[in-house]
């Protein structure tokens, strides 16, 4: 027996890319190189926070690639949504990368999700500090 089959439809893990970041777009990404990693997860309680923080993030999308010279330094990865099983109101988990190809700029904004802008946005979208967590990674080439 391996682990495959012990899953069914109680224990498997739905997740859908709901936008396209460098990680899944080789012309994007280009010829830059990753210097570290990011994965942060919004946990969302109920499907409209769900619908503002993926909204946001798509906005924040567009922004960024109206400024290429910081898609130099840095830029989002995919996006996913998890449902959470079981949850009534439609809530769970929208979950991406970001991409840092600057390791002065990366050691500068790699905490930019905790500042006051971000916190601001978080209350807006309905999502409390307490249910983001980032993890940096640092990548070796």
């Amino acid at each position: 027996m391996t682990i495959l089959d012990t899953l069914d439809a109680t224990t498997a893990v739905t997740r859908v890319r709901v936008l396209t970041g460098e990680d899944a777009d080789a012309a994007r990404r280009a010829d830059k190189t990753p210097i570290g990693k990011s994965d942060c997860t919004y946990y969302c309680p109920d499907a409209a926070t769900a619908e503002r923080c993926i909204e946001a993030l798509r906005e924040s999308d567009e922004r960024l690639r109206g400024r290429p010279e910081e898609l130099m330094l840095w830029d989002w990865q995919c996006t996913y949504w998890e449902p959470e099983p079981g949850n009534p109101n439609g809530g769970g988990a929208v979950l991406l990368g970001v991409a840092w190809y600057d390791l002065g700029f990366f050691a500068d904004r790699r905490d930019a999700w905790f500042g006051a802008m971000h916190q601001h946005i978080y209350k807006r979208l309905g999502i409390p500090l307490e249910d983001i967590t980032v993890t940096h990674w640092s990548l070796i080439a």
